[in-house]
């Protein structure tokens, strides 16, 4: 079996082993008030991706104007995002994209995250909308660690149904390492990807959730952020979609995306597809996957009625 953790891509992530030791050097305390003055004026540099100080225990986000937690920024991806952009997404296209997950869910009876990672589209949109419930997808021990961490302390634990779970083919299986991923949580491992070693994770699929909704349920919304396998998870979820038509914000790699599978399964049930932009919605007849954005927003709403709603729309 092929090891990705052995492979060259994954060495070069963490450059060669020294990824964390230089983080953790850039990480002390005291060179923080300097690096947030300096590092936001230097051309190039993404902030979001520089290292929030060691002992720092948990920022302040905020997206739709409701505000939440998150917990551990040193090696949460997500949270040092917040810690360097002072409450929100330090890329205006991913803080846009939350913004808009929350303004959808407003209304929502049930917020579905698949691909959770810490769970801060979680947090925001249970934030904003008090009657909401959420069910939270993660396959990584780690990372479903870190999201039970974040569910405790926003006081969700009544609200969040956490699912150790990968979403797609029911009954297929996938090793996971158990391991915290070295300098950060991991936030790229795929369904596509082989591992040594690790625990055996099940897969459920969209369609097994529909009976576990409260009955009655007519207003849903989805985040899927897995990496390359969203057909998978929507081609097992049509009696999901069927039923509830939900609007869905999904991640669509350059990379690794086969738009004309997902346009097939989305286009039975009259979805049209919107380039999530830096502060704007774009329009598009089909998905063409972007080198440089990579969110869609998935909706059997047209143009107009997003328009009526308040939503920027070309």
């Amino acid at each position: 079996m092929n090891d990705y953790l052995r492979s060259l891509t994954a060495r070069k992530q963490s450059w060669f082993g020294l990824k964390l030791p230089i983080k953790a050097a850039l990480a002390q305390p005291i060179l923080h008030p300097l690096m947030r003055a300096v590092a936001p004026r230097i051309r190039g540099i993404k902030v979001g991706r520089l290292p929030a100080p060691i002992g720092l225990t948990e920022v302040a986000g905020r997206a739709g104007g409701a505000d939440f937690v998150l917990v551990d920024p040193f090696r949460c991806e997500i949270a040092k995002e917040f810690y360097w952009g002072k409450g929100r997404r330090t890329e205006p296209e991913d803080a846009f994209a939350l913004d808009l997950m929350v303004d959808l869910s407003r209304d929502a009876e049930v917020f579905v995250d698949i691909g959770a990672y810490t769970g801060v589209f979680t947090m925001a949109v249970l934030a904003a909308n008090p009657t909401a419930i959420a069910h939270s997808f993660e396959i990584i021990p780690a990372v479903v660690a870190g999201l039970e961490k974040n569910v405790a302390r926003n006081r969700l634990g009544d609200r969040v149904s956490i699912h150790p779970t990968g979403v797609g083919r029911p009954g297929e299986t996938m090793r996971v390492p158990t391991g915290d991923g070295g300098s950060a949580l991991p936030s790229f491992y795929a369904a596509s990807m082989d591992f040594a070693v690790g625990v055996e994770v099940r897969f459920t699929s969209l369609d097994e959730l529909l009976p576990q909704l409260p009955a009655g349920t007519s207003r849903v919304t989805v985040k899927i952020d897995v990496e390359g396998a969203e057909n998978d998870v929507l081609g097992w979820g049509r009696d999901f979609l069927g039923a509830l038509r939900p609007d869905i914000l999904c991640e669509v790699l350059a990379d690794r995306a086969h738009p004309g599978e997902l346009m097939a399964v989305l286009g039975e049930f009259g979805y049209r597809f919107y380039l999530v932009g830096t502060d704007r919605l774009t329009h598009r007849g089909r998905i063409v996957p972007d080198p440089h954005l990579r969110d869609w927003l998935l909706t059997t709403k047209t143009p107009e009625e997003l328009r009526a709603a308040g939503y920027p729309v070309d």
